[in-house]
């Protein structure tokens, strides 16, 4: 109904009751569509959590210095509450030999088995033997180092290009296990230092020494740097820069740990790696496959800030030595214990994050077939580990068939069914046609009409309706429903009002709605009534004022306030024709359009679309509108990118 924009905006029905806030449901939504007949085995997991949940969680170290005022020393001693601050000069390194903090040794694993490319724009590149220093070759700006495991053992090229195989140069080393590619300019930005060709197009720029390694005849590409330039490419990976200060700190922190303490699974050639398999490190600079422009430049200031701040800084074990620190995105609420005591997370409730709870409709087909027990019946979580709602996260769960049982761990089950992590419960298998795509939709538009998300069987009910194109019938079905008209109801007796509706009032309202009484014209009455007359402060001129103010959005601008109070005080006019003289208005209206436009588009109409909808707005109503809105491409296809 009426808006105003200073509000939240949530669901549709928001708009049309002036405050932007929902209220209860009231029955349900009973979709019916004919064409849902399929026999595809569907469930509903809900959950908590994005990521395995061990040590930091890296939302709640935000929530924990964004709303409690957490330093980084409180954040990481609540995280990592069996460590202690330390320092990378005097910390005793877990694996032997110790890690050299002037020269980490990063794998980069896009490269592995491929031909190290190496180029400069600006200066020169020095080919050497890692073991002595010794020069084995000198590459010009613009020339291309390549180095690969040849059938001999290692080898090095030099042609014009990534891509150019017309070698200039050639040397074979069989009794080398490494070659190292030094850049050697005066340009400090990306021109001077070294580009990676990456296999595919990409490119990445990194600061100190790229070393190809012969590891049992594959070639293994390493970055190798002292660890605060190392941070610099990982903390802007694995955290946003815009967050709190102490929780940039905690997770340099935490970064530098964790490097330092080391990674057997790359030795004896390297200490850690560069994907989400170790930490996120992507260099100084980069640019993805097709782009032509300048890269990007990886780090920025703030989180150069929060690594300076923590210069050397790493979390220790009572022997001294450096705690592998590992964190995830979103423990849901609650760590799991591992290396670290389990401890509550209230910081991951942080608004923004948006993995704290989660929903997630699979397809069980694929599934039940490489079982090959027959129909998938019923799935049960037979044991959690105790920590957190619903029984924290799951140890065991079993897919009962019709011909038997299967189990999985609850990770094995999260990899299997590409859930957020372990803690979920799923609900029961329902039949029916669910891609991504029509799940995705008619979730959206559940949130946008009813305010609620919609339920596996209401998902997999229209799941058809959706995958035909007829998104109207969706549409159509919600903003008729009883649902739909209860809820706008109760919400216009409590922004109009300030209670909520009686039962008789809230079955009258109702029912003139799905007779097809325009929601606006019920809204009018109210804002119109004797009951809101009074709530406004019981004079013409404090009736005016609130109308102004409840639906416009803004302060009467004093003529205004005159003129309808003036035609109050002489009897000109009632209070339902001013409430309704102000709906009809064209700042209204126009108001409306906009508040419609973001809600369902995430954007403002442009202006020809802004004066044909508030032009027709004198005719239909804003429920048809919003209906024409959510059926577009560009609502479907805003419904798949959140």
């Amino acid at each position: 109904m009426f808006l105003l924009t200073r509000h939240t905006i949530r669901p549709l029905m928001a708009l049309f009751v002036v405050l932007g806030i929902v209220g209860g449901t009231v029955g349900g939504v009973a979709p019916t569509p004919a064409s849902a007949q399929s026999s595809d085995p569907v469930v509903l997991f809900s959950g908590h959590g994005w990521g395995h949940g061990r040590g930091m969680g890296q939302w709640g170290a935000q929530g924990y210095a964004l709303e409690q005022g957490w330093t980084s020393s409180q954040i990481l001693s609540h995280f990592y509450s069996n460590t202690t601050a330390g320092s990378v000069d005097t910390a005793i390194s877990p694996i032997q030999p110790a890690i050299d903090p002037d020269s980490v040794r990063v794998e980069i694993r896009a490269q592995r088995s491929n031909t190290m490319r190496v180029r400069v724009e600006v200066g020169e590149m020095v080919i050497s033997n890692p073991a002595t220093g010794e020069p084995l070759g000198l590459a010009t700006q613009g020339q291309t180092v390549h180095v690969a495991v040849g059938a001999e053992g290692l080898i090095f090229r030099i042609s014009t290009s990534c891509t150019d195989a017309n070698w200039l140069f050639v040397s074979e080393h069989p009794d080398l296990t490494a070659i190292d590619v030094t850049a050697v300019a005066a340009d400090d930005a990306h021109r001077g230092l070294l580009e990676l060709c990456k296999p595919d197009g990409g490119s990445n720029w990194y600061e100190g020494v790229l070393r190809a390694n012969n590891v049992n005849g594959e070639t293994r590409t390493v970055n190798i740097v002292p660890i605060e330039t190392y941070l610099r490419g990982v903390v802007p990976r694995e955290v946003f820069s815009t967050w709190e200060p102490a929780a940039l700190e905690s997770q340099a922190v935490a970064a530098r740990s964790y490097a330092m303490a080391g990674d057997t699974r790359q030795q004896p050639y390297a200490d850690t790696c560069d994907t989400i398999l170790c930490q996120v490190y992507e260099g100084r600079y980069f640019r993805r496959a097709g782009q032509t422009s300048d890269p990007e430049r990886v780090n920025v200031a703030s989180t150069d800030a929060a690594i300076a701040a923590t210069d050397g800084q790493v979390r220790v074990f009572a022997d001294g030595t450096i705690a592998r620190t590992e964190f995830s995105a979103s423990t849901g609420g609650y760590t799991v214990e591992g290396d670290f005591p389990a401890v509550v997370d209230n910081g991951d409730s942080t608004p923004a994050n948006p993995r704290h709870d989660w929903e997630i409709a699979v397809n069980m087909s694929s599934y039940e077939r490489s079982v090959g027990k027959g129909a998938l019946l019923d799935i049960n979580v037979t044991e959690r580990n105790g920590l957190g709602e619903d029984g924290g996260r799951v140890l065991n769960v079993e897919f009962i068939f019709e011909n038997g049982t299967t189990s999985l761990t609850g990770n094995e089950a999260r990899r299997q069914f590409g859930l957020f992590s372990d803690w979920f419960t799923p609900s029961e298998v329902q039949n029916g046609v669910l891609t991504t795509d029509s799940s995705k939709y008619v979730n959206a538009m559940y949130e946008l009409f009813l305010g609620r998300s919609a339920s596996v069987a209401e998902r997999v009910a229209w799941g058809d309706e959706i995958e035909s194109g007829n998104r109207a019938a969706l549409t159509d079905e919600l903003s008729t429903s009883r649902e739909w008209a209860g809820v706008v109801i109760q919400e216009i007796y409590v922004s109009a009002l300030g209670r909520p509706a009686d039962e008789a009032g809230l079955d009258f309202w109702t029912s003139r709605i799905r007779s097809g009484v325009r929601v606006e014209e019920i809204g009018a009455q109210f804002y119109g009534s004797p009951e809101y007359f009074a709530r406004a402060g019981g004079t013409n001129e404090a009736f005016v004022g609130s109308l102004y103010r409840e639906l416009l959005g803004r302060e009467a601008d004093q003529a205004g306030l005159d003129f309808w109070a003036g035609q109050l005080d002489r009897g000109e006019v009632d209070t339902g024709a001013v409430a309704s003289g102000f709906y009809m208005s064209i700042e209204s209206r126009r108001g409306r359009v906009t508040a419609l436009y973001q809600s369902v588009l995430g954007r403002g109409p442009d202006d020809a679309g802004l004066e044909y909808w508030a032009g027709q707005l004198l005719v239909t109503d804003d429920v048809a509108l919003a209906s024409s809105l959510a059926i577009s491409d560009e609502s479907f296809q805003r419904a798949l990118q959140n």
